[in-house]
């Protein structure tokens, strides 16, 4: 997904206060982590590192849907 549709995936949805993404790794403040990901994108688009946070925010999306099935 573009940075653009990930973003309007989770404009007005309920978020939870913490989640895990995958075994061991903790969100412990989802709010903070979406929005400095997104800011992180949308600053440096064309840095490989972006490349990470946009996984990370699908994973973020994928684990959402997987709790609200």
């Amino acid at each position: 997904m573009s940075i653009e549709e990930l973003e309007a995936y989770f404009t007005g949805i309920n978020l939870p206060d913490q989640i895990e993404l995958e075994r061991g790794v903790m969100v412990m403040n989802v709010p903070l982590f979406l929005e400095s990901h997104l800011n992180y994108v949308k600053i440096n688009p064309d840095l490989r590192s972006a490349e990470v946070f946009i996984h990370r925010l699908n994973q973020l999306k994928d684990r959402l849907e997987e709790l609200n099935a």
